[in-house]
């Protein structure tokens, strides 16, 4: 699961509702799966956003998940306030901000798209969920990997090389004359890359000169380009653009991307402080901002639709932060309920993914009558195994369509990992045969 903003929001709303709600896709083609309004009522959350003379007058995102991540319905709406609570901390629905989400899923995995609108609705003031800065993306991030760890999924782990080459998905205008560059030109450049053809930032530079992309200036960690149907120069900075960028390096991180990657648990206690510590900010901005009156201030300027209960939320009990609550508190509250929803989970066709079966092997763990010394002591060898057991996954499911000296390679890999499982699992079963006989004994 993640979070992505869109660079949208200038202008009227009625694009953004209208595009939510169509049954065609940003290419024009057929959804196989029509929109689900989850939350709003498209016509009311029109009215509100385009009330200001702003120019921004929305904020559009998604909360994807990815295809191999199902949620329930009741998980659904767990996930809606709990964005709710972090991101416009002491805010109602309805009351003092305006939402509408909306599901897709005729790509195969589900989004939950959001519209908010840009004003507070008791002053009028602007309301930005999404101010500029690394501060704000951090916590975001920090949303998305404790949510993540919460409802059992892997974390988003950045490709270096899918972010590099984003700016270059586009149509080549050398199409015609080049057979490569018929597809998508970020496609090709990824292939000559990860294959080892343009190995360093010189043969970079030549490789997108040939195939009709100007390069205007060359810095020491970046380079300024013309990309293909731009009516202006783009500056592209980042590993991959830099004088002496390791290309091996940066291949190998782009395969490490692919291997699902799990908290520990001091790491996603390390996120969720911090994710704490930006609603707890958040909460005593939107107090001074929004919610303590000033002289001779008027509060009465949110317009007569606002005040009215959605048709979709009259009979829902919508869970909202309050100014002065404990944030840690309310955030737990949330989940721990996404656990207790998941428990449904257990018996589907992804029960017995490693990492499931690993995370229901750690609340039995906790749950135990044992002394907390044993889950110290063997804390580190089950986070040893779950790594272990989820790079074995992996490797099975590249097998599967693997041939040749690859399919030999990952056999020989899957061999040493069955070893090194055998031999992790035994010293795991001996070091709880030990605690239980001896509770003294000091962690490892």
């Amino acid at each position: 699961m993640n979070v992505t903003i869109f660079s949208t929001g200038k202008g009227g709303s009625e694009s953004a509702v209208r595009y939510l709600l169509s049954d065609t896709d940003h290419e024009g083609k057929k959804r196989s799966i029509l929109p689900e309004i989850i939350f709003g009522d498209p016509l009311t959350f029109e009215d509100i956003a385009n009330a200001t003379n702003r120019l921004h007058k929305y904020t559009s995102g998604v909360v994807a998940f990815r295809d191999n991540e199902s949620v329930t319905p009741e998980q659904i709406n767990t996930v809606i306030e709990t964005f709710r609570s972090t991101f416009m901390p002491g805010l109602k629905v309805d009351e003092n901000f305006a939402d509408f989400w909306v599901a897709h899923r005729d790509k195969g995995n589900l989004e939950l798209h959001f519209l908010v609108a840009n004003t507070e609705l008791t002053t009028g003031q602007q309301l930005n969920i999404h101010p500029p800065g690394e501060k704000n993306i951090a916590f975001f991030n920090a949303f998305s990997a404790v949510m993540n760890d919460s409802l059992g999924f892997a974390q988003v782990v950045a490709d270096p090389l899918k972010i590099s080459l984003k700016p270059f998905e586009a149509k080549s205008p050398n199409g015609k004359k080049d057979k490569k560059a018929k597809n998508d030109f970020a496609k090709v450049l990824h292939s000559e890359i990860t294959n080892g053809f343009v190995s360093n930032r010189n043969q970079l530079i030549g490789f997108i000169k040939r195939n009709g992309v100007n390069v205007d200036k060359v810095g020491t960690d970046f380079i300024t380009v013309r990309l293909p149907g731009a009516q202006k120069n783009t500056r592209l900075k980042g590993p991959l653009f830099a004088k002496d960028s390791d290309y091996a390096a940066i291949v190998a991180d782009h395969h490490q991307a692919k291997i699902p990657r799990f908290l520990s648990p001091s790491e996603a206690q390390e996120q969720k402080d911090k994710l704490v510590a930006g609603i707890e900010a958040r909460t005593a901005f939107n107090q001074r901002r929004y919610l303590t009156p000033k002289p001779g201030a008027n509060r009465n300027r949110a317009t007569a639709k606002s005040s009215q209960p959605r048709p979709d939320t009259k009979d829902k009990q919508v869970k909202e932060h309050q100014p002065g609550k404990d944030s840690a508190g309310t955030l737990d509250k949330h989940l721990v309920t996404l656990k207790e929803q998941a428990d449904p989970a257990t018996t589907g066709p992804q029960a017995n993914l490693p990492h499931r079966v690993a995370r229901r092997n750690d609340d039995k763990e906790q749950a135990s009558t044992l002394p907390s010394v044993m889950g110290s002591a063997l804390g580190g060898l089950e986070a040893q195994i779950g790594s272990m057991s989820m790079q074995y996954h992996s490797l099975l499911l590249m097998l599967a369509s693997a041939k040749g000296p690859r399919a030999f390679k990952l056999k020989s890999q899957i061999m040493i990992i069955e070893q090194k499982l055998a031999a992790l699992n035994l010293e795991l079963e001996k070091k709880k045969l030990q605690l239980i006989i001896d509770p003294q004994v000091k962690p490892i």
